[in-house]
């Protein structure tokens, strides 16, 4: 016979799985349950077996959980009353203790809500990149703009109204870069559809190049426009399709002429 004592709290698993131990009990036993996990194991065992019993052939109890059952069924109720209890049907009960369930479930909320922080995180460090990423390509473009208008190297032609058009157009060219940057004001707001698109004459030919519209104060700046190949004798403005056009498809509303190269 072994001489290690019976731990109490385990013969007190199928009372607890069947939900009659008292208050003091119920209290002590899940006050170990909490730390013990070769108790949480047994109590699981025991929970499936009481559940699979229900779908099973009739089996009999261990003598003691019937003795025990029978002595705490005696003393909560009169000898001479008799207890009717109603039926329940069985369901198949959890592994799962029901703190270890609970545990689970506030694991998977603070989880979830981790996650969430972490989207919502990164979508602002995206945005914040993004803004960055375009604020520096546009003071980039700007300090671009300012140096190919103070280079000594670039000559102003006006690109003048051809008709009773306000606008002024200047265009700065630098034939050594064979670049152009175009800077108009009071421009007119055109159509959804239509852009303004520069031409180049280059041996009596329009060669097209850039489509522009204003920012909506009549104001346009195009900085860094390559010129082609070629003597390019002007330099001219029309009205096209969004996209531009291989070949002018309405009059010239400004022209301006270049220096001979």
């Amino acid at each position: 016979m072994s001489d290690i004592p019976m731990d109490p709290m385990r013969e007190l698993i199928e009372e607890y799985a069947l939900g009659i131990l008292d208050d003091a009990e119920r209290a002590a036993f899940e006050a170990r349950l909490a730390q013990d996990p070769a108790l949480q194991k047994d109590l699981g065992a025991t929970m499936e077996t009481l559940g699979a019993l229900a779908f099973s052939a009739p089996a009999a109890p261990a003598p003691q959980l019937k003795d025990r059952v029978m002595a705490k069924i005696s003393a909560g109720a009169p000898a001479s009353a008799a207890t009717v209890l109603p039926f329940v049907a069985p369901t198949r009960s959890s592994r799962t203790p029901i703190w270890l369930g609970a545990a689970l479930a506030a694991s998977l909320m603070l989880i979830a809500k981790l996650s969430f922080d972490l989207r919502d995180a990164q979508k602002v460090a995206r945005t914040a990149q993004v803004a960055v990423t375009d604020q520096t390509r546009a003071l980039a473009q700007r300090d671009s703009t300012i140096a190919q208008l103070t280079d000594p190297a670039a000559e102003l032609v006006p690109l003048a109204a051809t008709g009773d058009a306000k606008p002024l157009i200047k265009a700065y060219v630098n034939r050594a870069r064979r670049t152009m940057v175009l800077a108009a004001s009071q421009l007119e707001t055109l159509p959804a559809g239509r852009a303004y698109q520069l031409w180049f004459i280059v041996d009596g030919k329009p060669v097209p190049s850039v489509t522009f519209k204003s920012d909506g104060t009549g104001h346009a700046l195009l900085g860094g426009v390559a010129m082609p190949a070629g003597a390019v004798a002007a330099a001219a403005v029309t009205v096209e399709p969004d996209g531009g056009s291989p070949a002018p498809t309405t009059p010239v509303l400004f022209v301006g002429k270049l220096a001979t190269e």
